[in-house]
C-alpha cells in the first residue's frame, strides 16, 4: 500500500502588535486594518476631482469584508452610503427605476401589492446576460444617481467623507 504519512508541526508566529479584536497568528487581514487611515501614498491632486468630499469606494463579492470595513470607517466619522440599498430603494413603487423595470420585465414580477419580487426578476435575469445587462443598465445609472446625492447631501452638512458600498466588484458608480 500507500507509505506511512508523515506529520509535521508548524508553529505560527505570534504577532507581537496583536490587537484584542485581531487574530492570534500574523494575519495580512490585520495589518491592513491597523493600515487604516494611514496615508500610505501622497494624495494626487487632479483637477477633475473635487477636493471635497473624499469618497472611498468599497467593493468585492459576498463575504469579502466590505460591511466590516464600512462600519469601520463610519465609527472614524465617514458617512457609509449603502450602494445595495439604494438599488433596491431604486425599484420600490413611485422609485425612479419602477415604471421601467416592470415594462421591461412584466407585470408577472409583480406581487400583489405592486412591488418587484425579486426573486422572481432574479430568476428572469440570472444567468441570461442580456436580460442581466437590461436591468443594469435601467438600475445601476439611477444607483449612482443616488449615491451621488447622498454624497452631495453629506457634502452641505460638512461630514468629512463618505463610503459608498457596493456588493458586486463588476458594478461602477458612473
Amino acid at each position: 500500500g500507500l507509505p506511512e504519512l508523515s506529520l509535521y508541526e508548524i508553529v505560527l508566529l505570534k504577532d507581537p502588535n496583536h490587537g484584542e479584536s485581531e487574530e492570534e497568528k500574523v494575519s495580512s487581514s490585520s495589518l491592513r486594518q491597523r493600515l487604516l487611515g494611514t496615508l500610505l501614498q501622497p494624495v494626487r491632486k487632479d483637477p477633475a476631482l473635487p477636493a471635497r468630499p473624499y469618497v472611498i469606494g468599497l467593493t468585492g463579492g459576498t463575504g469579502s469584508g466590505k460591511s466590516s470595513i464600512a462600519k469601520y470607517l463610519e465609527e472614524l466619522g465617514a458617512v457609509v452610503i449603502d450602494a445595495d440599498r439604494l438599488g433596491h430603494a431604486a425599484y420600490v413603487p413611485g422609485g425612479p427605476a419602477y415604471a421601467q423595470v416592470v415594462a421591461t420585465f412584466g407585470q408577472e414580477i409583480l406581487n400583489e401589492d405592486g412591488t418587484i419580487n425579486r426573486k422572481v426578476l432574479g430568476a428572469k435575469v440570472f444567468g441570461n446576460q442580456e436580460r442581466l445587462r437590461a436591468l443594469t443598465d435601467i438600475v445601476w445609472p439611477e444607483i449612482a444617481r443616488l449615491v451621488k446625492q447622498q454624497v452631495a447631501e453629506a457634502d452641505a452638512r460638512g461630514e468629512r467623507g463618505a463610503a459608498a458600498q457596493r456588493g458586486d466588484p463588476a458594478a461602477p458608480l458612473r
